[in-house]
């Protein structure tokens, strides 16, 4: 924000008020200006297996449009219209996904805890050469190469970077969102190319296997077997499992806009977290915590999302016919992610969960402008996980029924 500018800054009753106190106050000491909305979330519970569905999936027989996940998650489209009758310059809004365009600036607020907030003081500067530092191994030099994707929880996947994903013009084609472009997604890199896909070039093939997602309770380990792009059979997964694969089955004749053949869960979304900082908080896994959104955005955490394409043409489609739509996900929390360029180079963009750019010389100097390089740089949360992160046996201890474990174990969560 620049002085004299006007805010809007919409929250809820979740949010820690030390956080909101602290934003209005930073505002205020420009100076600017700021008017403050704040939507009552009533009472607060512990996640379930299946609130990502709630928070994330449309048109589903069992999911009510209108229930609390989603009421916490989503945008607030009447505070939208108050914004830009308002004329106010910059609204302050949303845990996260795409941002639409507006007549005014739209900026996310994910730090709902005193915890997470910490995050919002990396430097700036520092953190934009993460950004393209990781970009550019993507980007341009992986450009026409292969990935392969593993994490200790047993994913194993692989997908190339056809030529045909670089050219812009094919979001024309159905009106798709530019995700995967020049211009890296601060904070999100999209590690994968983005809808539209075509049959030809759709080769992603093997298994993601994960125990954590965006708002659900942590669940048994789920498996889910990809075949040129899309989901065809998951195992394992308790409820949430039990859930996807019903929603599975529902889909599985309907024909996406954006996809090249019949079936919901395409696998669309390779995100990478960019920040050293960002955290899980102590209260992640009550409603008021919102489970893993903060976390999925440390540097080196992946989050697979499989489905359609956030507020994408598919979903504009299903909408109008009433088909199922939305997208779930898995997290890799010890993913590595290696590009086998064209020449025969490999090079690992994160690996065992460390986000390689961290090392880059160019970072760590300018991180040296802020103090000890080491230390700014360092991950300031690492994800317990018995047998992987912390002493234990993942299959005994963890997999089977990871909530339980983390429940006895708040002390590292």
């Amino acid at each position: 924000m620049k002085p004299g500018e006007r805010a809007l800054l919409v929250v809820n009753s979740f949010y820690d008020q030390a956080v909101v106190d602290a934003i209005v106050q930073a505002i205020r000491k420009l100076p600017g200006k700021v008017d403050l909305i704040s939507v009552d979330m009533g009472p607060d519970r512990p996640l379930n297996y299946t609130d990502e569905l709630l928070g994330f999936m449309h048109n589903c027989p069992g999911v009510p449009e209108v229930n609390e996940v989603r009421q916490w998650i989503e945008r607030v489209r009447w505070a939208e219209e108050v914004a830009e009758r308002g004329e106010y310059d910059i609204l302050i809004h949303t845990l996260g996904g795409s941002l639409p365009a507006k007549k005014f600036r739209y900026g996310g607020i994910p730090w709902t805890s005193r915890e997470v907030f910490p995050a919002a003081d990396f430097p700036y500067e520092v953190w934009d050469a993460i950004n393209h530092r990781a970009w550019d191994q993507i980007w341009n030099k992986g450009r026409g190469g292969k990935v392969r994707l593993t994490d200790p929880e047993g994913t194993d996947i692989t997908f190339t970077f056809p030529e045909e994903s670089y050219d812009l013009n094919r979001y024309a084609q159905t009106k798709s969102l530019p995700l995967f472009q020049e211009k890296p997604f601060f904070g999100h890199l999209f590690g994968r190319p983005t809808p539209p896909y075509e049959r030809s070039s759709e080769d992603a093939s093997g298994v993601v296997a994960g125990t954590i997602n965006h708002i659900s309770s942590p669940f048994p380990r789920i498996k889910l077997h990809i075949e040129g792009g899309k989901a065809v059979r998951i195992e394992e997964g308790g409820k949430y499992g039990d859930a996807w694969r019903e929603l599975l089955d529902i889909g599985k004749k309907i024909r996406y806009p954006e996809y090249p053949s019949e079936g919901l869960f395409w696998w669309w979304e390779l995100a990478i977290g960019t920040n050293p900082k960002m955290r899980r908080p102590s209260n992640a896994f009550m409603l008021s915590g919102a489970g893993a959104l903060s976390e999925r955005l440390r540097s080196g955490i992946i989050h697979i999302g499989i489905g359609t394409v956030l507020y994408g043409p598919s979903e504009n489609w299903a909408e109008e016919k009433k088909h199922p739509y939305g997208h779930m996900h898995v997290h890799l929390l010890f993913p590595t992610y290696e590009i086998i360029c064209r020449d025969g180079k490999r090079i690992k963009v994160v690996d065992n969960g460390h986000l390689t750019a961290l090392d880059d010389p160019e970072v760590v100097a300018l991180a040296a402008k802020y103090g000890d390089p080491k230390e700014i740089l360092r991950e300031e949360w690492i994800p317990p996980v018995p047998g992987i992160s912390v002493p234990g046996d993942y299959w005994q201890d963890y997999a089977r029924e990871p909530r339980d474990w983390l429940d006895k174990h708040k002390e590292v969560i």
